[in-house]
This record gives structure tokens, C-alpha cells and sequence, in this order.
């Protein structure tokens, strides 16, 4: 039984023609536990995505040229995993770590890479109007994919750490807002 013919996996192997012992992955195949099937999980993208995104010419239908919704059609408005306070925590120390060199401690895009001299184009400042609206997964979708000058972060943050950074930059507009005096 010991000297029994048998393919060693990634050993040579004059079976096939190509001369190795194992056969190559069939197109789209997914190793077990990465499906990834939560679209809003792991994406940051609603479950019914649009088909065909707008032209970024064109404005939305149903409604105005300047509506957050409409600039962002795809990504979700909520965090889909319970965020605790040990999360914000985890959040805030990854947001230190990757976020505040460029963004800054507060967010207003005013980072020591900014302050150097890296600002053409200038990091986001979250404190403006158009990202204080946005949904939270665009920045979810942006630490993912990346956005203008910004790399993708997704070999380097698990998705659990992106949407712990979304919600602790969620906590810096919140306590950066003005108090409305009434």
C-alpha cells in the first residue's frame, strides 16, 4: 500500500498533458465560507442593486439634481451588524491608523499627509453637507474600493473593521454638528 500510483496535489505528474498532478479551479468556483451572499454585508450595496447605473451626466429620476439619495442609489443607509460601544472603540483605533494621516483626528481633511503637501486633490472633509448625507455605505464602499486619490483598503481592513470605521465616522459628524438653538 505504500508504493500505490497516485497524484500528489502540485506535484509533477506525466498523466496529463500539462504535466502536473492537479486540475485547474473551474471558472467561478468559491472556496467555503466566501460567498458572500449578505450583498449589504459584505458590499455596502442595497440587495435590490439597480441594473443599470445613471449616467453620472444625467440627473436621477424622481427627483432633484442636488438629492444625496440620488447620487448614491446603491449603497445602504443603515450598518448591517450591531455596533457597540467596544466597536466604536475598534473604529476609532482603525480610523486613527489608516484614516486620520489623510482625513485628519476630526475629520476635516486636514491630515499630516494634507498638511505636507498632498492636496490636489485634497482628502474629504465628512463635515461638509454632501458626505453628512451620504448613506453609510458609501463610505463603506469607498474604504472597499477606493475613491480619486484614495487607495482600496480591503486587503488591509476586514469588512467587520470598514463598517466599524463608517460608524465612528458617523460619531465625528454627530459631534462636530452645531447645536440647533430653539
Amino acid at each position: 500500500m505504500q508504493d500505490q500510483p497516485k497524484a500528489i496535489a502540485y506535484r509533477e505528474n506525466s498523466f496529463y498533458k500539462d504535466g502536473t498532478g492537479s486540475r485547474p479551479l473551474v471558472d467561478g468556483t468559491v472556496p467555503r465560507g466566501y460567498l458572500r451572499e449578505d450583498r449589504a454585508f459584505y458590499l455596502g450595496k442595497k440587495a435590490t442593486a439597480q441594473a443599470s447605473p445613471a449616467s453620472p451626466q444625467t440627473p436621477p429620476t424622481g427627483g432633484s439634481a442636488n438629492s444625496q439619495a440620488g447620487l448614491y442609489p446603491d449603497d445602504v443607509d443603515t450598518i448591517p451588524m450591531p455596533i457597540t460601544a467596544v466597536d466604536l472603540d475598534r473604529g476609532q483605533e482603525r480610523y486613527d491608523i489608516y484614516c486620520s494621516v489623510c482625513h485628519g483626528k476630526t475629520g476635516y481633511g486636514d491630515g499630516m499627509i494634507a498638511r505636507r503637501g498632498f492636496n490636489k486633490p485634497a482628502p474629504a472633509n465628512y463635515h461638509q453637507d454632501r458626505l453628512r448625507q451620504a448613506p453609510v455605505g458609501h463610505f463603506f464602499d469607498v474604504m472597499t474600493n477606493g475613491w480619486g486619490a484614495m487607495p482600496a483598503y480591503a486587503q488591509q481592513v476586514s469588512v467587520e473593521d470598514r463598517w466599524r470605521i463608517a460608524a465612528y465616522i458617523r460619531a465625528l459628524q454627530l459631534s462636530q454638528m452645531q447645536q440647533v438653538s430653539r
